[in-house]
């Protein structure tokens, strides 16, 4: 049982806390928004010196670097299925109710009002709500959708919209997703870009195709109406270049090579497969690149087809 002195003495360590988190909050309030960002990339870039490895790194060896290192196996790895499945049941939870939609379609974190996260869904609701203008329903393409979690976020967004859904993703995601959904379509190929659909949504995935123009050529291609391109490594004065992420904290025993994109490069091919930007979001500060001659934003791009 504590004592009357434990009781003064805990009282002085909360106190003590709140002066601490206190001073905190005025000196981030009295520092400028951009060194405040960068002093935050270098604890992060400390920290992950202080690991065992780093998560985000520059690869100038580009794509070559699959060939040679046995540790990136890219996605289609059990590891990364069984981590989607164990935070399943905490998305479900997520979605009921009216509490903000700060949730993250990949991590079972129960906190409901991460900026970041909302943020994300907010600017996907807007571009579903353009292109289910004036429609009961649409055909949807949900490329590098995994199990199908915006097939969900679609129908929470908009409850009466009836939806088409395909979704395209590795084998071992794909596989599972169509027995959560049976009744819509799962690829393990890329059949599903055989037809047209009215919405195409791209978030997270797009920077995982080795070629991107020839991949951006495809999914215009199959772009009816609206293509929604997000959660894309974005940088602007130097050219593209490719990284790796080695995502152990989050259970994926697995790395995989990705793009960060110059924004202009980008956008011309756009350009030239037929795609009109109609308007730019950013979502947020990527983590420290080690030795990236530039870091990266994650911005999103809404096009519509002419």
């Amino acid at each position: 049982m504590k004592s009357e002195k434990d009781d003064i003495t805990d009282m002085l360590n909360i106190d003590q806390n709140k002066k601490v988190i206190n001073v905190k909050s005025i000196i981030r309030d009295l520092t400028p928004p951009l060194i405040w960002r960068s002093l935050s990339k270098l604890r992060s870039l400390k920290t992950a010196q202080e690991q065992t490895y780093i998560e985000w790194e520059y690869m100038p060896e580009g794509w070559q670097a699959a060939k040679t290192d046995p540790n990136i196996k890219g996605w289609n790895v059990d590891s990364v299925l069984e981590a989607y499945k164990a935070n399943w049941p905490t998305f479900l939870q997520t979605l009921e109710g009216t509490l903000p939609f700060g949730i993250s379609p990949e991590y079972g974190a129960e906190n409901r009002t991460n900026l970041i996260f909302h943020n994300l869904m907010m600017t996907y609701a807007y571009a579903l709500s353009l292109a289910t203008r004036h429609k009961s329903s649409i055909s949807m393409l949900d490329w590098g959708g995994a199990i199908g979690h915006y097939y969900l976020l679609t129908q929470k967004l908009v409850p009466d919209l009836e939806i088409d859904y395909h979704c395209k993703d590795v084998p071992v995601l794909a596989e599972y997703g169509n027995s959560l959904f049976p009744e819509a379509h799962f690829y393990k190929d890329e059949t599903c870009l055989d037809r047209q659909y009215d919405f195409v949504l791209v978030s997270g995935s797009f920077q995982y195709s080795q070629d991107w123009a020839s991949a951006l050529k495809d999914l215009a291609r199959a772009t009816g109406e609206y293509i929604f391109v997000t959660r894309l490594p974005i940088i602007h004065h130097v050219p593209s270049f490719v990284m790796v992420q080695r995502p152990y904290e989050y259970g994926y025993n697995t790395e995989y090579l990705g793009w960060c994109l110059n924004r202009g490069e980008f956008l011309e091919c756009a350009q030239k497969t037929g795609l009109k930007l109609m308007r730019e979001f950013v979502v947020e500060q990527l983590p420290p690149i080690h030795r990236a001659p530039e870091q990266a934003e994650h911005w999103g791009f809404l096009f519509r087809k002419e």
